[in-house]
């Protein structure tokens, strides 16, 4: 029995996909800088001369969201009535989480479908449980 390769094995790519709008930064004004990455980090890539494909992510529904967290919770923080993982309750933040977590999607779905990589300048968002944020 033989077995199928990916369909992008083999190939080369070009320039890395990286998943990047400047919707999905935000001055958090709180004691991580995680928020205000993406940008950080897209243009160090950059500097470095790095081939990169930006890409615009498609953000995450609420829907989406409530697949990973408390339906009341993810109400809550977009809606600025709860502290967000960096302790505030900011609409900018809030904005901005739909993006990013849409970032880290659409680079999963692209990877997948390339048999290879695709990239999202975000971190953090290993520190959130299902009905609470973390720093």
């Amino acid at each position: 029995m033989t077995s199928r390769p990916n369909e992008g094995e083999g190939a080369r790519l070009a320039a890395l996909p990286v998943f990047y709008s400047p919707r999905m930064v935000a001055d958090a004004r709180s004691f991580s800088p995680s928020a205000a990455k993406p940008k950080a980090v897209l243009e160090s890539w950059r500097a470095l001369k790095v081939p990169l494909e930006i890409l615009e992510p498609q953000p995450v529904t609420e829907e989406e969201l409530c697949l990973a967290h408390e339906r009341e919770f993810v109400r809550e923080v977009l809606g600025c009535l709860r502290p967000n993982g960096f302790g505030n309750r900011l609409p900018e933040v809030a904005r901005s989480l739909p993006w990013t977590s849409g970032a880290m999607l659409s680079a999963a779905r692209k990877a997948i479908a390339n048999g290879q990589v695709a990239i999202a300048p975000c971190s953090g968002f290993h520190h959130a449980g299902w009905a609470h944020a973390g720093g």
